[in-house]
């Protein structure tokens, strides 16, 4: 968007809700999508920005300037791949306390057997999500970003994913010096990857997110072999949502729905139904009808439902019904500002 274009007539954004366009480190700080108006505007372009579940300020704003299209129909009319909802808490009582539920388990065994594959979402890295002092319950945290540390098997360190700050070979609690009584909890893609290829053992399994991808373009060879059908189950974070048009995939598992919805941002449901609809829609993309599994803990959220009927347009009048009742964008605007120093202040 920054690039030095002679006669700029039009300017187009795809996944125009997608966070990346907005760079917050390092600096320079911008958006790409409000750089876009702007060019627009100084050039007399016009913008076109486009996505099956746009950001509410944008779509907010569509609206009520009369410069909003829709396409009604998936591409070669094909139909919505078939959501299902399933409630962990039963299978808890049930005795299953895994992360995979026996649906999903089921499923994945036939998917694989009818020759097809199967996409696995967890939206988070690492092997679990904290490490907590059974002795003295301090959660290991980072001490620059004061945030839990995220534990990662596979280099045996405890890493911050905002600063990557890194402690290797933790085996001490660093507040009480107890040694062993350290414990990992949650769950990361790694984990999962972990216990899908002891329950799976015969499927050729790959995970896919920015903590195994150590060399330029791996990831493009990981989803050449995923399109030539090379791998039976594809696990990952976002990364996988978007953008993957494999007409062999026909089930995609989400194994916690949850996550999203719990992020501490305003944002969160419109982040988290987001998330979940464009997974979905990496399902049925071919002749063969595809089919969605949420697991969550949580089966009175509106916004999975929501999710789980694909309906945009519903979510939207739940959300903004909320965003003008606590007077958040786009009914205001909100700056942040961040106060930093190499020593502590006051």
């Amino acid at each position: 968007v920054l690039a030095p274009i002679k006669n700029l007539g039009l300017i187009i954004i795809d996944e125009e809700n997608d966070p990346s366009y907005k760079q917050t480190m390092p600096a320079p700080r911008y958006s790409a999508v409000e750089v876009a108006k702007k060019l627009a505007e100084l050039n007399n372009a016009k913008v076109i920005l486009g996505s099956a579940t746009p950001d509410i300020k944008n779509y907010y704003e569509a609206k009520n300037s009369n410069s909003l299209f829709e396409l009604k129909h998936r591409y070669n009319n094909a139909s919505l791949p078939k959501v299902k909802i399933v409630d962990m808490r039963l299978e808890r009582g049930l005795g299953n306390n895994g992360i995979f539920s026996k649906y999903l388990i089921d499923e994945i065994k036939n998917t694989v057997k009818n020759k097809n594959q199967v996409i696995l979402l967890i939206n988070r890295r690492g092997f679990s999500s904290y490490t907590q002092c059974m002795e003295c319950s301090t959660i290991i945290e980072c001490p620059k970003c004061a945030i839990p540390l995220i534990y990662h098997s596979s280099s045996d360190s405890h890493r911050c994913h905002y600063c990557n700050y890194e402690i290797k070979h933790l085996t001490r609690c660093p507040e009480c010096d107890k040694e062993d009584t350290l414990e990992n909890f949650g769950t990361g893609t790694q984990r999962v990857e972990e216990i899908a290829g002891k329950i799976f053992e015969d499927m050729n399994i790959q995970r896919l997110d920015s903590d195994n991808l150590t060399k330029k373009n791996e990831h493009f060879e990981i989803l050449e072999a995923f399109s030539k059908g090379e791998i039976d189950i594809l696990i990952g974070t976002q990364m996988i949502a978007k953008g993957l048009d494999n007409p062999n995939v026909t089930l995609v598992g989400v194994i916690n729905a949850d996550l999203s919805f719990n992020l501490p941002d305003f944002r969160s449901s419109e982040r988290g139904f987001s998330l979940l609809c464009q997974v979905a829609g990496r399902s049925g993309r071919g002749k063969e009808e595809g089919k969605v599994i949420f697991q969550t803990y949580n089966n009175s959220n509106i916004f999975l439902d929501k999710a789980r009927e694909q309906d945009y347009e519903s979510f939207y009048e739940n959300e903004i019904e909320i965003r003008e009742a606590f007077d958040y964008p786009p009914f205001a605007k909100i700056i942040r500002i961040i106060l930093s120093a190499e020593n502590n202040f006051r």
